[in-house]
């Protein structure tokens, strides 16, 4: 673990962009290095937190339009999809199940938070959809607080979605898919196509991404709880285009364009009856100019970043007033510096200045904004030739809730060269969203009989956690045992004990919420032609003031994915997802006495490369037909039963 050698990778990549590695293409797990954990490139073994890579492979293996689909298989990960919002993702079993939206799990693309959330109250907003998967590089998870880098919302954990980059040579990847549930319709077809080459050689280079998808709603004859309301339809309609200039050996300029249509319909009792249907209709454009810098000294990084989110919407519950139009926008500036040049030490040091306005007819009386300004320090450093620590800490001033400070500090300490421990203390805070501390908002909720309105009183969400893990990387295998801790203070929940007099709010807990547990993780070349990877996560929560576990939070979970290659055009796999039992919410989202039962689903599939450009992949999912809707028991989220699916590659 050579410091010296992280700072030459460093600066290998900033040539080339800050943010990913080279420009030929290649997926990171062809070097396993990471960018996430520290801004800086280095390899996943050295990096001082717990990291994940979901390879450009892996994202390609099912079907899938978005990125949380692609992150199931990550250990101490679980994505949640129920009928009424975006999928969002629950790292450590931190997540307000009275709230989808607070996951504690920050999206950032290429390093750069991305946020609609404001703009569809309920649920997580279209984050997760709102990237063409086409553009998709490979995916980055830290799993434990990342505030003191990255700010408010990191409180739990890191996605980090890294694009493919320009390429010198012209390159083109098409892809056609569809998917068929055996019932209740919920058929997918979905076309991609990404193409990247060079406009003016060695000078000005471009990427673009178009995608279309189309998915009917998914709603089965033989439904038998009560409670189930079927998934939403969904077309998208999604470009990005980025356009890169090297003006010389030690500047780039980069321009990056996104577009996203995506109008859902949400079905509530009968797929027959669209009387009670919700729908958004929403689009998202984004655009963001920066750039890059490689001097003697070190490298720097500025950008500046708009997003506009909008949504229309019908809800029939939403009386006196169904329908809505609300607008997000957010304008960010950043900026970063880093200087490698010191012996044994990297410092990395940068500022970010954004603001959010939002409105939204129905729910506000005029518009609402807030600002947050954060600047931030980091340090790396050699200690000795096996022992790197890395300590961070940002300042962050809020408009409205003041100023805050949060640290981390993270050992890295390499025993021998296969033989890695890491631990280290983070602190993290989330802020309230502008709706949640809004006396002003309301909107309607309780399927109508109430209205759940803001509270100014409400206070940040702030977390203190601990990890320890070691690992061991052999020629033919991976294994990593990781154990953690985390504490929230002020966690926000909606207080319903409040229902019978026609409001409700959102609160600050009186007590302290815990989660801790273990992870185990392990990655297995069986022979030359059969690969497995395999991951366990116990998580064991507990609201201290009451002594009940948080409800929805599966005490295990477990992946476990095994390939077979049979020769250069032939591949197979099988899947396995295991949600253990869980308990069901009372009014506070702590565990009542209701259990619900363990579940696993099961995939498989094959691909076969027909020609060098044309690949064709074909396969089952949720092959044994496990279906939570003809159970009696309240899950939180649905499961789509056994569907079939074939997809079309084609490379160039």
């Amino acid at each position: 673990m050579k410091l010296l050698k992280i700072s030459y990778a460093v600066a290998t990549a900033l040539t080339v962009n800050a943010a990913i590695a080279a420009e030929n293409g290649q997926s990171v797990s062809s070097d396993v290095m990471v960018v996430t954990a520290t801004s800086n490139q280095m390899s996943l073994q050295d990096a001082p937190a717990s990291v994940s890579v979901v390879t450009n492979e892996e994202i390609n293996r099912l079907p899938a339009t978005d990125v949380a689909t692609v992150l199931e298989n990550v250990s101490g990960l679980r994505v949640i999809r129920s009928s009424g919002s975006e999928p969002y993702v629950v790292i450590r079993g931190l997540h307000n199940s009275t709230m989808a939206q607070d996951n504690y799990t920050l999206l950032l693309v290429n390093g750069r938070r991305i946020n609609s959330s404001e703009t569809l109250i309920r649920g997580a907003g279209f984050d997760f959809s709102s990237i063409p998967m086409s553009a998709i590089d490979h995916v980055e998870v830290i799993r434990g607080p990342m505030s003191a880098l990255y700010g408010s919302d990191a409180l739990g954990g890191v996605v980090n979605v890294i694009l493919k980059k320009p390429t010198e040579e012209t390159r083109v990847n098409a892809s056609v898919s569809y998917s068929q549930p055996q019932e209740g319709d919920g058929t997918l077809q979905k076309a991609n196509a990404f193409i990247s080459g060079s406009a003016i050689p060695e000078k000005l280079h471009y990427t673009t991404a178009v995608e279309i998808s189309d998915l009917d709603t998914w709603f089965p004859d033989d439904v038998t709880n009560a409670s189930f309301t079927g998934n939403a339809e969904q077309e998208r309609r999604g470009i990005n285009t980025e356009l890169s200039w090297l003006v010389n050996s030690s500047n780039k300029v980069l321009l990056n364009l996104g577009y996203l249509r995506d109008d859902r319909t949400f079905p509530r009792t009968d797929k027959y009856d669209t009387s009670d249907d919700t729908v958004y209709n929403s689009e998202k454009l984004t655009t963001s100019l920066g750039h890059q810098g490689l001097w003697s000294w070190g490298s720097t990084d500025l950008n500046y970043l708009y997003e506009h989110s909008e949504i229309d919407s019908y809800n029939p519950r939403e009386l006196p007033t169904p329908t809505a139009n609300a607008k997000q926008n957010n304008h960010t500036i950043d900026g970063q510096l880093a200087i490698t040049t010191l012996d044994k030490q990297i410092i990395t040091t940068g500022f970010d200045i954004a603001y959010t306005s939002i409105n939204i007819d129905r729910n506000y009386n005029g518009s609402r904004s807030a600002t947050q300004d954060s600047l931030y320090l980091q340090d790396q450093i050699e200690l000795t030739e096996a022992l790197a620590a890395t300590l961070s800490g940002r300042f962050t001033n809020h408009n409205q809730f003041g100023s805050d400070f949060t640290p981390r500090a993270y050992l890295v300490y390499g025993v021998t060269d296969r033989f890695t421990l890491k631990g280290g203390y983070a602190e993290g805070f989330k802020t309230p969203t502008i709706y949640q501390s809004s006396e002003d908002f309301s909107m309607a909720s309780c399927g109508g009989s109430c209205e759940l309105t803001g509270n100014s009183n409400i206070q940040p969400q702030e977390s203190k956690s601990y990890e320890f893990s070691g690992s061991y990387q052999a020629d033919r295998w991976f294994i990593q045992a990781t154990a953690f801790f985390n504490q929230i203070d002020e966690m926000i929940y909606v207080d319903r004990s409040t229902r019978a007099t026609g409001f409700i709010s959102y609160k600050n807990r009186d007590g302290d919420v815990e989660s801790k547990g273990l992870e185990l993780e392990g990655e297995f070349d069986l022979t030359d032609s059969l690969y497995l990877t395999a991951n366990a996560t116990y998580t064991h929560t507990k609201n201290k003031l009451t002594d009940l576990e948080l409800a929805n939070t599966p005490r295990w979970l477990a992946n476990a994915n095994i390939t077979w290659t049979a020769n250069d055009e032939l591949s197979m796999f099988a899947g396995l997802n295991f949600t253990g039992s869980q308990k069901d919410e009372d009014q506070e989202g702590d565990s009542n006495h209701s259990k619900l039962s363990a579940y696993a689903v099961t995939n498989i599939g094959a691909s076969y490369r027909l020609t060098d450009q044309f690949t064709i992949k074909t396969g089952i999912t949720n092959l044994l037909d496990k279906r939570l809707d003809k159970t009696d028991e309240d899950y939180e989220e649905n499961l789509v039963g056994r569907s079939y699916y074939l997809t079309v590659n084609y490379d160039m």
